[in-house]
């Protein structure tokens, strides 16, 4: 079976279980998500702002015992109809709207079915997990090396969540994992054509609407070797030259980086308590009690509001198999594209901790506190693809021989024991 079909075969019974076992509003800042959406088509929803307020104990009991989830509020959340007679059609677009399109015209489906919250919300998590596995089936059968890397990232369990839930988090996966795939097909055949121009200017806006720190892929594309074709060729003895002082180019960069970030944190209490702060973030579990939990638990299964982990050894097991995979795949890729390519995950990792530290954390700790809050690990987890072709160039190195046959079988395997672990400790939490 071809890995896409796999990945279809895989997906829709994993995601449709997930849709129905996590709860609506249960998924991390689903209410607010929603009414983000529904924004997009209306104005004046006074039922969403209510969500809005309320989405984190609208379906609840007021303790875990017996369990999280109160029945009888959340029968009466699928039954009860909402007036939305004050709510105006105001359709309005934007660049940054286009990650919370699917799970709107979902919504926008669901009132029409029934006119509940309950039916609202499902049918647009319905849509966006139709978005998302549409979406990476196609991506996995353009993919020219790391498809079952693909496969395995997109189905652990942080984003079976993310895909059955109202989250921006799956446009957003896709884009990014778009990106990985014009990244590895550029270094696979080493040409630039018309057709790859006009890719690359769709997935510049596509980065642009999602997030802002996705734009930080693109320099990336510097890293491969490559010649242009058709009306770009008169573009190559430029590029040539570029790749002739590319490292020079690098160094200049970062020293202008370093320059900048010198200067713009000399009004935000220096770079020596910046330093500190980013030191106790990454480093210290006893300044910063979400190092070990919500950054990296997170990035495999942290579900819910932050309210219930994947144990740990199944992480351990994960990665274990994720290493195994990625030494599998046979990416073309120089020294230096796999090098750069495994730069990816830690910059992005760093730019959503330093970015979280100015935007949100002194709406919590207050001004130049000593640690940044606000990212969770799900953030990160679009981006582990980009370490494969890491592992690839080196696998010679380790003399590594895998049959593909009982790799993809192993793949299979903890991707069912993760959906089973997953399925248990959610039904604990939130039904028992």
């Amino acid at each position: 079976m071809k890995i896409e079909k796999l990945f279809l075969f895989l997906a829709v019974p994993c995601i449709a279980l997930f849709i129905f076992l996590m709860p609506v509003t249960e998924a991390p800042d689903e209410g607010m998500h929603a009414g983000i959406a529904w924004d997009i088509f209306y104005d004046n929803s006074k039922t969403f702002e209510w969500l809005t307020l309320h989405q984190t104990d609208v379906i609840n009991n007021d303790s875990l015992t017996p369990a999280d989830v109160n029945k009888d509020k959340y029968i009466k959340f699928f039954t009860e109809k909402k007036d939305f007679s004050s709510d105006v059609f105001s359709p309005k677009f934007s660049i940054k709207s286009i990650v919370h399109l699917p799970q709107a015209i979902g919504m926008l489906i669901g009132k029409a079915i029934y006119p509940s919250l309950g039916v609202i919300m499902t049918c647009g998590r319905l849509f966006n997990a139709l978005v998302y596995i549409i979406g990476i089936y196609f991506l996995i059968k353009f993919l020219q090396a790391g498809k079952l890397t693909m496969l395995f990232i997109s189905l652990l369990p942080m984003m079976l969540q993310q895909a059955a839930s109202l989250s921006y988090d799956v446009l957003n996966y896709v884009i990014i994992a778009a990106f990985f795939v014009f990244y590895v097909n550029l270094f696979s055949d080493r040409k630039f054509s018309n057709k790859r121009f006009i890719e690359l200017i769709i997935l510049v806006f596509a980065l642009w609407g999602s997030k802002s720190n996705n734009l930080l892929l693109l320099p990336f594309l510097a890293m491969i070797d490559f010649e242009f074709e058709g009306v770009l060729t008169i573009l190559n003895p430029i590029y040539e030259f570029l790749k002739k002082y590319r490292k020079y180019f690098i160094i200049a960069v970062v020293l202008l980086g370093v320059v900048g970030l010198y200067f713009f944190l000399k009004s935000r209490g220096g770079t020596q308590h910046f330093i500190w702060a980013m030191f106790n973030t990454f480093f210290l579990n006893q300044e910063n009690g979400h190092l070990n939990t919500f950054l990296t638990i997170g990035i495999f299964g942290y579900f819910g509001w932050l309210a219930v982990a994947l144990p740990l050894w199944l992480i351990f097991i994960d990665i274990a198999v994720l290493i195994i995979i990625f030494f599998s795949e046979d990416f073309q890729a120089t020294k230096l594209e796999g090098n750069a390519s495994a730069l990816v995950f830690p910059l992005q990792v760093l730019a959503i901790v330093v970015g979280m530290y100015f935007a949100w954390t002194p709406h919590i700790l207050g001004p130049n506190a000593n640690i940044s809050q606000g990212a969770q690990g799900r953030y990160f987890t679009p981006f582990l693809i980009y370490l494969a072709p890491l592992f690839s160039i080196y696998k010679s190195k380790f003399d590594i021989k895998m049959e593909q046959k009982s790799i993809i079988k192993l793949s299979i395997i903890i991707i069912l024991i993760n959906v089973a672990v997953s399925f248990a400790v959610l039904w604990a939490y939130y039904w028992v």
